[in-house]
């Protein structure tokens, strides 16, 4: 495992994307399996990739975790900081989550182990008010996932 433990779920670990990590997010970004219900259209080539994980991976304000089973990456969870609040300077206190599981390693409860321990990352530990999700309305792996969490 090329980076630190941050967080410990019951069956997976979350550890900060490392520049090494960028083939395994490329591969799963690009495949439909993926961004489809990511909501996440663009196709990413190595340069993008790159781009990527210095703009959005690497972004201090946001908390970006690859989801970890047994030491191997089998997906990424986030949460990104609202746009919304009071003036550009303040914080709203709030937060996006945000997940994906390779499908290979979906229906092992990954994903809701991940985004039950972000979830209580946000407000335990960030001190956070409120935590929302996106999700389509196609994806309903996704949104009974959320509900099971009490979104």
């Amino acid at each position: 495992m090329p980076g630190p433990v941050f967080l410990e779920g019951e069956d997976v670990t979350l550890r900060p994307v490392e520049r090494e990590d960028m083939e395994f997010v490329q591969r799963w970004m690009n495949d439909p399996r993926i961004w489809r219900p990511a909501l996440d259209i663009d196709p990413m080539n190595r340069e993008q990739g790159e781009e990527f994980f210095e703009n959005v991976l690497s972004n201090a304000d946001d908390v970006k975790c690859l989801v970890c089973a047994d030491g191997e990456p089998v997906g990424r969870v986030s949460l990104t900081g609202s746009q919304y609040g009071p003036d550009e300077t303040s914080r709203s206190r709030s937060a996006e989550l945000s997940y994906w599981v390779a499908p290979d390693e979906q229906g092992r409860g990954y994903g809701s182990d991940a985004a039950a321990r972000m979830v209580r990352y946000a407000f335990e530990d960030r001190n956070l008010r409120r935590v929302g999700a996106c999700v389509g309305s196609f994806n309903e792996a996704s949104a009974a996932l959320l509900e099971s969490l009490g979104f």
